[in-house]
């Protein structure tokens, strides 16, 4: 028979197990000690948890209140009793849950988690969340803008392509783009494909799972130091007072405080490691027709992978040329009430296009002072994609060789309507295009299934240098050139 533990009046003996009774006695008066104590030193503003290890209820007791003390503004409303008359699952979960509260906010050492809770959180703040975040932008040679960010404890570059759906990595080490280790990914449960972009194609693609990190400051205060622009006549880098482009030395010059420095951190997010990157034909080779890149496109078909930022909240993104400046943000950057200059954004999925890229509808395709029309009278519905991957345009074959881009470009621009139905002018120039501005139209391949019948151009930073920035409200399905 097994023995059994009853509890004796105070005149009776304890019959069975009388060395289980007294235990159990002696963990109940421990229990309310410790209890006792744990109100005490909440009082004093103090939890001494190391104490309280010898029974499991009171250290789960004193577990919760301390969880409480470093999460839960002090009030002194927190009653530990409370927690200790709890089930163990129930204590638990209340513990778990109390942390997760705060998983999202830090300070100067802490992390921003999007998207839910972070394996790289820190728990050092109980300001709100932030809405968004603003981190620089380099200028590479090649034309393109490169930003930089960390995949587990590494840091990395990428090229920023709002023209592209993925995060990802070349597997081989490389000064310029960054050497990613063994322990900063693994393995998900996603076959190996093939990538291919319009003047781009990726070798074999390994789809892993890493933490990505972006570090900068509160997208609200937009005090970046601007350290990226280059003096093109003395060829040295510094920073610019305002957008007036006077450069000044960086080495000696005393700097006002800088905002404090925060980070977006992404779990466990999905990207592609590649055994190499090939130009395409028509590509001029290395810079933008042979990199890693940062796509910003969101929404895709089911059949293509996970997006980079389908993976997280983020719901809008603004590119500014002036400061060099990208900025998530978890919030609509472009006011629901204005309408000038607005776009509405067009899925061209349902055309064939594997993604939902940011396209517009043209009215108008105007090139070298004359406007477009087909020379076999067929009009065909043409659109427009801003695409910060590429530094010219890329236009549809057809499109080239039935136009003026076949004998070459000096002058180009689109004309859209606005939300208001107001038609503004998108375009740029040999004369207009210079400094770090690379204008050049060439052809390319749109191997979509069921697009033959429309004509596409992939605007690229010479059409959007000129008005000072690209937001995209990408939930909203809206788009302007400006910055936000």
């Amino acid at each position: 028979a097994m023995a059994t533990c009853s509890v004796p009046s105070p005149v009776s003996p304890c019959r069975y197990a009388p060395r289980h009774c007294s235990a159990r006695r002696a963990a109940r008066l421990i229990a309310r000690r410790v209890a006792a104590s744990s109100r005490r030193r909440l009082d004093d503003g103090f939890v001494d948890v190391d104490n309280a290890t010898r029974t499991r209820r009171a250290f789960l007791a004193n577990l919760s209140v301390a969880t409480a003390l470093a999460t839960v503004p002090f009030g002194g409303a927190v009653v530990a009793a409370e927690t200790f008359v709890q089930p163990l699952a129930a204590q638990l979960v209340d513990a778990k849950a109390t942390r997760v509260r705060v998983m999202e906010t830090t300070t100067l050492s802490g992390t921003v988690g999007i998207g839910g809770t972070s394996s790289l959180a820190i728990h050092k703040s109980l300001s709100p969340p932030l809405t968004s975040i603003t981190v620089p932008m380099r200028l590479d040679r090649a034309g393109t803008y490169v930003v930089e960010y960390e995949i587990g404890g590494t840091t990395v570059r990428g090229v920023l392509d709002t023209g592209s759906p993925f995060i990802t990595m070349e597997a081989r080490c490389s000064e310029v783009w960054g050497c990613l280790r063994e322990r900063d990914a693994h393995r998900s449960g996603f076959d190996d494909t093939f990538e291919v972009y319009g003047l781009q194609q990726d070798g074999v693609t390994r789809w892993v799972l890493g933490d990505v990190t972006f570090t900068g400051v509160d997208g609200a205060l937009e005090q970046l130091p601007d350290t990226n622009r280059t003096d093109e006549s003395t060829g040295t880098t510094g920073t610019t007072t305002g957008s007036s482009g006077i450069f000044t030395d960086t080495t000696d010059t005393v700097r006002a405080p800088s905002p404090t420095r925060t980070q977006f951190s992404f779990p466990e997010l999905s990207f592609g490691v590649t055994s190499e990157t090939t130009g395409r034909a028509g590509s001029s080779g290395g810079g933008v027709a042979s990199a890693p890149n940062v796509g910003l496109v969101k929404h895709r078909k089911n059949w293509i992978r996970p997006t980079f930022l389908e993976q997280t909240d983020v719901k809008s993104f603004s590119l500014d040329f002036e400061k060099d400046q990208l900025t998530l943000s978890r919030v609509s950057l472009i006011p629901r009430s204005t309408k000038a200059q607005v776009f509405p954004l067009v899925d061209l999925r349902p055309l064939g296009a594997p993604v939902f890229h940011y396209a517009v509808r043209v009215d108008e395709l105007w090139i070298n002072g004359g406007r477009y029309r087909p020379s076999d009278g067929v009009v065909k519905p043409i659109y427009a994609v801003f695409d910060s991957g590429v530094t010219g345009c890329l236009v549809s074959k057809k499109l080239f060789y039935d136009s003026a881009f076949q004998f070459g470009t000096y002058e180009s621009h689109v004309r859209v309507r606005d939300e208001n139905g107001t038609r503004n002018s998108i375009g740029t120039s040999l004369q207009t295009c210079t400094g770090r501005c690379l204008f050049l139209a060439i052809p390319v391949d749109v191997e979509w299934v069921g697009f033959e019948d429309c004509h596409i151009l992939f605007l690229g930073l010479a059409f959007m240098y000129g008005k000072g920035g690209l937001t995209v409200d990408i939930d909203d399905e809206r788009v302007t050139l400006g910055r936000a």
